[in-house]
Parts: C-alpha cells; sequence; structure tokens
C-alpha cells in the first residue's frame, strides 16, 4: 500500500506543482504531467528510481526542452535527475531519490559491486550513476545494476546478472529470482503508486 504519510506530505507539493503548471506553456505541462505519472512509484510508492525515455519530438519538443523540463519537474517535488545516454533520435535519463539510492548502494553486496562489477570504492548517488551512464555510453548496452537505483530487489537484480544461486521464479515486470513474495508485494507498491497518481491528476 501507499505510505499515508507520505501522500499527506506531499499535498502541498502537488497543489503549487499544479499551480505553476497552469502558468507554463502547453507542451511543458504534457511533459510534466507525463513524468508525473511516470515517477509514480518515486514520489508515492518507496521506489528508488525511474528510468524513462524520450523519444524524439516527444510532445513537439526538442530532447534539450524535455531534459529542462526534467529539472523543473525535479526541483518541485524534491528529487534529482542524471541524463545517463542521449542520441540525434532518444533520451535516456533516471529520475530519483538521492538519499535512497545511498541507501540502497550501502545495503548492495560490495563484493558484487567493487570485485564482480569492479565499480570504485566510496560510492554515493552521484558517483554511481556518473560511471553507470559512463559504461553505457561505452558499451552501448545498458547495464543491469541500474536496477540497484531503480528499486528492484537485489536478489531479483543480482539473479538476472547470474550472480546468485536463486532460480528464476517468475515475472512481475521484471524477472523474480528465489521467494516471488517480496518481488510481488514491491511490484503491487508501485501499481499501487501510480493507480494514486492517476486519481490526483483526474481530480486536478
Amino acid at each position: 500500500m501507499i505510505d499515508n504519510d507520505l501522500l499527506k506530505l506531499h499535498k502541498s507539493v502537488f497543489l503549487d506543482w499544479k499551480n505553476k503548471l497552469g502558468s507554463v506553456d502547453s507542451p511543458q505541462e504534457s511533459f510534466e504531467r507525463w513524468l508525473f505519472i511516470q515517477a509514480s512509484g518515486v514520489l508515492f510508492g518507496g521506489k528508488t528510481g525511474e528510468l524513462l525515455i524520450v523519444k524524439k519530438d516527444f510532445f513537439s519538443m526538442p530532447l534539450e526542452c524535455c531534459l529542462i523540463h526534467a529539472d523543473s519537474f525535479c526541483e518541485s517535488w524534491g528529487l534529482k535527475y542524471k541524463m545517463l545516454v542521449m542520441t540525434d533520435g532518444s533520451l535516456k535519463f533516471i529520475v530519483y531519490r538521492e538519499d535512497a539510492v545511498n541507501l540502497r548502494l550501502k545495503r548492495a553486496s560490495k563484493k558484487i559491486l567493487h570485485c564482480h562489477l569492479r565499480y570504485p570504492f566510496g560510492l554515493n548517488a552521484h558517483t554511481f550513476l556518473h560511471e553507470l551512464a559512463k559504461r553505457w555510453q561505452e558499451n552501448g548496452r545498458i547495464p543491469h545494476e541500474i536496477g540497484v537505483a531503480l528499486g528492484y530487489p537485489l536478489k531479483d537484480v543480482w539473479g538476472f546478472m547470474g550472480l546468485n544461486k536463486f532460480r528464476c521464479s517468475g515475472s512481475c515486470g521484471w524477472q523474480i529470482f528465489g521467494d516471488p513474495e517480496p518481488s510481488m508485494k514491491t511490484r503491487a507498491r508501485y501499481a499501487d503508486a501510480r493507480k494514486r497518481a492517476e486519481c490526483l491528476l483526474r481530480a486536478a
């Protein structure tokens, strides 16, 4: 279920953000409303971050404008964003809670992060995402350890990468490894957050 205390805390933020949208141009309003739904798990469901992919001319805007409006949205909601990969045709970026990513990195296996994946020691949200973006840009493939910053259960992240002993036991938007119950509960929380965000927008 959604954290009701978190919803109460964000009520005034939602109203301020909604009022701000009344003074911006239509493409920015449409983009920020889209971002609100896409980032709902981060806002209301305890999700660490959300990976977003924007195609060229999304809402009839240049990709650079999408980043500017993402910055505006994150400033309104107390979030951070990081551009990961930009090409002529698309933009890939993450919207996240810095403190939540830092906490996940503390809980993640140091042996896997540093010894197997060879990330530098002393990681925080900024350095982790910077290194992840560098690897994505150099290799042209998404590093699967991004799941650490996206709020997927760590057992599922490592299992998908073949770095633990658990077998695949299902899927719920991502592949589940080992005990499915905590993964299903996590997925339900994120889905519930999206429903709440959609209800808030319809009522606005």
